[in-house]
């Protein structure tokens, strides 16, 4: 058997660097979560805190609760180790 190279040319029209698509320093995501009742929205709260603590082991979560006229809001920063974490928690909720 003979041992041959052969060139390889690759176009590639949609090409990025990987530092446009994962920022370094990267780690915060801000989500709002909507309950028609305050313990529909903290029910609902609890499963992405119990996500992302699942993720990250020192994930700070800070929220504020707004009550509205038949609705509550909750705006929520979650701030992970790693921007890696982030991208994770992120795809889960997709």
């Amino acid at each position: 058997m003979e041992n041959t190279t052969a060139e390889l040319e690759v176009d590639a029209d949609h090409c990025f660097e990987i530092g446009e698509v994962i920022a370094p320093g990267d780690t915060h995501l801000a989500m709002t979560i909507k309950g028609d009742t305050e313990q529909q929205a903290n029910d609902q709260m609890a499963k992405m805190e119990a996500l992302a603590n699942s993720i990250s082991d020192h994930c700070q979560v800070k929220k504020t609760v707004n009550r509205h006229k038949g609705s509550v809001t909750i705006d929520a920063m979650f701030d992970f180790d790693c921007t890696a974490e982030k991208m994770i928690f992120e795809l889960y909720l997709r």
